[in-house]
C-alpha cells in the first residue's frame, strides 16, 4: 500500500475502493478514517482511539480496512 502526503497527512486508495486518511489534529495526536466507496466505514472519534503518531494512524486505518474485508468475505 503506498501512501501518499506530507508529514501532518497521509491518503492512500486502494483499487477495491477503499480510502484511507490519517492527519495530524492537535497535541500529538493524528485522527484516522476509513471510507469505503464513499461511505465512512470507521474513523476515530473519541480521544483514546487517536494515535500519537501518523504511523499508528496509519496501522489503525489499514487494521480497520483489514477487519472489515474479513467480515464480508466471511
Amino acid at each position: 500500500m503506498r501512501w501518499k502526503g506530507n508529514k501532518k497527512y497521509k491518503e492512500v486508495i486502494t483499487e477495491d475502493g477503499y480510502h484511507l486518511k490519517a492527519e495530524y489534529m492537535k497535541d500529538s495526536k493524528y485522527w484516522w478514517i476509513v471510507y469505503k466507496n464513499g461511505a465512512v466505514l470507521y474513523r476515530a472519534i473519541a480521544e483514546s482511539e487517536f494515535a500519537t503518531s501518523l504511523q499508528t494512524a496509519q496501522a489503525k486505518a489499514q487494521q480497520q480496512m483489514i477487519k472489515h474485508l474479513k467480515s464480508t468475505t466471511t
